[in-house]
């Protein structure tokens, strides 16, 4: 059983038609049989409500709640995604091409309409700087070393190219930049491990010293974190744009602390930074408010949807 609730019929009906559809979607939210974590027992639920900034999906492994906040004060809007999995269900790297992952871009929302990909955040750019001979950082995607060269001690340079280790049961640790090498990470399990940074928060804590010398200024940011194995925490704030400024690497880290993170990275941000739920990019990056986020060989994703493939399907 599939729903999907979308206010765009508004457009033709407007508020009648809204009070219509905001309480079917609730009374058939109640009608779906739900096990004791609250996951649907079969089929997929999905809200989607720009004009409320809420959006949602519900499916036996994967449980998502995202809310668009604003704070007009500050000139700041961001994005709070709250996922939930269970089972085998977990965070990877999704290429364009795997048999040229970075050489091959397009659009992040393409990339995940055409794998079905329920949620995803852009990653860690990591093919702009394969592809200028820039030093990549280790890099490993699907179990196999893309890269072992990382930055040397005296680096100052950003990103920093800390890295965040994704492993096959779903959990999350987060290293600097040089404290292993690719085959020390494949050696402890690590299915992904991206080259970005800096870390936000490790065991709990944020090293003060280290964001003040890591994207200090303000701009579109995104980052991925962990409050405990089965709830991860994403997060995007709007930049480069008169309603929302942007914020740095301290700003997030504080954002993700709130959220009851133990842990939380700095992704690739600025033109780059973007959401995306089923198939469409659900945040606006940078002053034009129709355009899509740059083009990318990757995108960090979760969950498959039957219901986004239907909708391409001739």
């Amino acid at each position: 059983m599939i729903r999907r609730f979308s206010p765009l019929c508004c457009i033709l009906l407007a508020q009648m038609l809204l009070l219509l559809i905001l309480p079917a979607a609730s009374d058939a939210q109640e009608r779906f049989l739900y096990d004791e974590a609250g996951f649907l027992v079969e089929g997929e639920f999905i809200l989607e409500d720009p004009a409320e900034g809420i959006w949602q999906y519900n499916s036996p492994s994967l449980r998502i709640d995202i809310v668009r906040k604003n704070d007009k004060a500050q000139k700041l809007i961001w994005y709070e995604a709250d996922i939930y999995t269970q089972g085998d269900e977990r965070f990877h790297m999704i290429p364009k091409n795997r048999e040229k992952r970075m050489n091959r871009m397009d659009y992040m929302h393409n990339i995940a309409a055409e794998n079905g990909v329920v949620f995803a955040l852009n990653s860690d750019f990591a093919h702009h700087r394969i592809q200028n001979k820039m030093i990549p950082g280790i890099l490993i995607r699907e179990g196999e070393i893309v890269s072992n060269k990382t930055r040397n001690a005296k680096s100052t340079q950003f990103p920093n190219l800390d890295t965040l280790a994704i492993f096959g049961d779903g959990d999350m640790k987060v290293f600097r930049y040089n404290e292993y090498t690719a085959e020390e990470y494949i050696q402890m399990g690590a299915a992904d491990v991206l080259a970005f940074g800096p870390i936000l928060i490790r065991d709990g804590e944020t090293d003060e010293k280290l964001l003040s010398k890591h994207g200090q200024y303000r701009e579109p940011r995104s980052g991925i974190g962990m409050a405990g194995k089965g709830h991860y925490v994403a997060i995007m704030v709007e930049g480069r744009h008169a309603d929302s400024r942007g914020m740095n690497t301290a700003g997030l880290a504080e954002l993700f602390h709130q959220k009851g993170c133990t842990l939380a990275f700095n992704l690739d941000g600025g033109l780059s930074s973007a959401m995306v739920f089923m198939g469409r990019q659900i945040v606006r990056a940078g002053a034009n408010a129709k355009a899509p986020a740059r083009s990318t060989a990757e995108i960090l994703g979760i969950g498959f949807s039957a219901a986004l493939m239907e909708t391409l399907t001739p």
